[in-house]
């Protein structure tokens, strides 16, 4: 009885409920709605379409849309402007747990720190890890930043098996590879060690015919008539569907001084489809390994 009154088993169990979230704080909070989570940068956003049940807020979401062709984006994706000049009066209507931006956006920290928590996230730093080590690490911060540590160690996990299963496969492949996108009609961007496509490499067991001098990125541009010294199999990052790539490659492919090259007169080519971030994270890496074997074993 309560208060002189009889309790019903179902107002009893409610009345267990309630005293139970009451003592149990740690329970409570578990089960406390998260807010959103907004980010400037394409690697932070794939990792955080990861995570199950989080809300996020991204900047230049037709960008990254365009690049990698990727159409499974979170249905309540809230799109917050450009990324170096997000809409702060949308981000402030947010429920916002932090925003999370990228090294090289550090500038913007202390203005918008006046809408939520802000910290600087980026697989591409100057750290002496590995790159892949590097990745890890920016995802178990991720994690810890959206209190969502169990999910992304598991796609960590799920990422380490499936570069092993790969690895198997990749042991096929011709080597070494050099990793090519067109820039201009004379130029190219080739891919190194610390960048996406050459962590992805290293953990295959794929040698990076690259070893010369790259970005905090792991890229360099170098010319066309370059490639003439390269005894490599040229894997050609295809940016064929962005419109303003599509004339440059087109025009590079048919030229004569691509056709005398000799991986390229040996035949030693492939054009692979661009549907990873090149500046991306584990989600990019892992698309970019999964569509790199298909399209050598094809070959």
């Amino acid at each position: 009885m309560l208060d002189g009154r009889p309790i019903s088993s179902i107002s009893w169990l409610a009345l267990v409920i309630a005293t139970f979230l009451t003592a149990s704080p740690v329970w409570s909070q578990q089960v406390r709605e998260a807010g959103t989570v907004a980010t400037l940068d394409f690697a932070i956003a794939e990792t955080l379409f990861e995570i199950q049940d989080l809300s996020v807020a991204m900047g230049s979401v037709s960008n990254y849309q365009s690049w990698t062709e990727y159409d499974s984006l979170p249905p309540n994706l809230v799109d917050i402007g450009s990324n170096p000049q997000p809409n702060k009066e949308l981000l402030s209507t947010l429920d916002l747990d932090t925003i999370l931006i990228p090294l090289q956006y550090a500038y913007l920290k202390d203005d918008l720190s006046d809408i939520a928590p802000v910290a600087p996230l980026s697989p591409y730093n100057t750290s002496p890890s590995s790159g892949w080590e590097k990745m890890l690490v920016f995802t178990e911060e991720l994690g810890a930043h959206t209190e969502k540590t169990r999910a992304v160690n598991q796609l960590i996990a799920d990422a380490d098996d499936r570069m092993e299963r790969l690895r198997d496969t990749a042991k096929t492949l011709p080597q070494p590879l050099l990793l090519v996108q067109f820039l201009d009609t004379r130029h190219v961007r080739v891919y190194g060690r610390n960048s996406l496509p050459g962590i992805v490499l290293e953990q295959l067991g794929l040698r990076n015919a690259w070893d010369g001098p790259s970005s905090r990125w792991g890229i360099s541009t170098i010319g066309i008539g370059e490639l003439f010294n390269m005894e490599a199999h040229f894997v050609v990052v295809d940016t064929s569907h962005l419109p303003s790539r599509r004339t440059t490659q087109e025009k590079v492919m048919a030229s004569a001084l691509w056709g005398q090259l000799p991986s390229v007169q040996a035949g030693n080519t492939t054009l692979l489809d661009a549907d990873f971030w090149v500046f991306g994270a584990i989600p990019s890496a892992m698309r970019f390994a999964d569509s790199l074997i298909d399209a050598l074993k094809d070959e």
